[in-house]
């Protein structure tokens, strides 16, 4: 352990921003997991969703909890938001969750140990990072936009107004530099708008038993078995790789946070991302055998905040652990935290439209127009067909660009 690290454990009340941040994202983001893969696969298992969410808040918790007590510099596992879009795509291919959450996390645990993840972070470059941040962030904006206009059906009024606010809110939030609070804004705005135009919010909890039975889980509440057969471990393959490629570039856009947000007196506040992703990969294994939807990665709408208000890891993360505990056994915040409004606007505001305003930036700032065009054109293949064709892409373009700039070079 860093014992450089235990004179950071003092908690302050600035501490709670990103605890309170990164609970209300991970309830988002772990509801709309559960549910997009309850509606894709038709489970129809009463409470399905609550239960899932419940049993991976509290998992999600007692690991932060235990991680910042023993390692204080490693970052909490959240949950990738990415692939939330992937879900329909995975399904559609015979993808089992059972399989990718065990496949996920082996194959983190050897990618981190081998240092292929170091690899990884550096294969990706502008074009690849630029597609997929497009890729990502407009299939999120169509995703929360179907989703809402589902929710809201005729009441186009509300939406609107809820939208335009919420716009106005993060246009003002983006202006005086405190875009972090667009979560926790998001939260408050889409609770208050819809009940101002009657639109109620069930807060009842369902008498339901608590269980991390992993038979119970996945015969009973999911309903489809654990997969185990090779054409099923086969067809995961390629998506559980993606994962681990998806880690690398989330990881990108977050040290870019965090050494842009960082000061003097927290130099020796590094996150060590080795031990980072091997709780990640452990995270994901047990969600996996308890029977939960989500798949982890760093917890991105905790670490955001936290290093925009220049805190240390340890605090914050302890906090932020002890609240999802509270909230996993007490249910209801978890239930007001599930109305499908504040899901959908919390991931429409706190994550897609920020990964397409960094996919814009990076479009702009690049020089040629061949490399805005491969941009654009491979952003729309992820869009329309696979993410996966959008990386494959973008790095075989961008080893055919290097290798013609090379062989221009020696004809020079």
């Amino acid at each position: 352990m860093n014992h450089k690290m235990i004179k950071h454990s003092n908690i302050k009340i600035i501490d709670f921003i990103p605890a309170i941040s990164g609970l209300i994202g991970k309830v988002a983001l772990v509801t709309s997991f559960a549910f997009v893969w309850a509606q894709e696969l038709n489970i129809t298992t009463p409470n399905f969703v609550f239960d899932n969410v419940r049993i991976e808040v509290i998992i999600g918790s007692i690991i932060t909890l235990l991680v910042a007590l023993f390692l204080p510099n490693t970052s909490p596992a959240g949950t990738l938001a990415p692939l939330i879009v992937l879900i329909p795509s995975m399904v559609s291919f015979g993808v089992h969750p059972f399989i990718l959450s065990i496949m996920v996390g082996c194959i983190g645990i050897i990618v981190v140990k081998t240092k292929i993840f170091n690899k990884l972070i550096l294969l990706s470059n502008h074009i690849g990072r630029s597609s997929l941040a497009l890729t990502f962030g407009i299939s999120g904006i169509i995703l929360s936009a179907q989703k809402l206009l589902s929710f809201f059906g005729n009441q186009y009024i509300a939406l609107i107004f809820l939208i335009f606010l919420l716009i106005l809110t993060y246009v003002l939030l983006l202006r005086y530099n405190k875009s972090w609070l667009i979560i926790p804004a998001a939260t408050i705005v889409s609770i208050v708008i819809p009940l101002l135009f009657g639109i109620s919010m069930d807060i009842s909890v369902p008498d339901t038993t608590l269980s991390f039975n992993p038979i119970y889980w996945w015969n009973d509440m999911w309903g489809i078995g654990f997969g185990f057969n090779i054409v099923t471990i086969i067809k995961t393959l390629p998506f559980a790789l993606f994962v681990v490629l998806l880690w690398a570039i989330d990881t990108v856009s977050i040290k870019a946070v965090i050494h842009t947000a960082e000061n003097s007196s927290e130099k020796n506040e590094e996150m060590n991302l080795d031990t980072s992703f091997i709780i990640v990969s452990l995270r994901n294994i047990i969600g996996g055998v308890c029977g939960g939807a989500q798949t982890s990665s760093l917890w991105r709408s905790f670490l955001i905040p936290l290093y925009m208000i220049k805190r240390p890891i340890r605090s914050s993360a302890i906090l932020l652990g002890i609240l999802g505990i509270i909230a996993g056994f007490t249910s209801i915040p978890i239930k007001i935290l599930s109305f499908s409004p504040l899901i959908w606007t919390v991931l429409l505001f706190g994550i897609f439209i920020p990964f397409v305003l960094v996919g814009i930036k990076h479009l702009r700032s690049t020089q040629k127009i061949t490399q805005k065009i491969a941009i654009l054109l491979f952003s729309a293949t992820g869009v329309f067909v696979s993410p996966i064709l959008t990386w494959l892409a973008a790095v075989c373009f961008e080893k055919i660009e290097h290798k013609l700039m090379k062989l221009n070079n020696k004809i020079d």
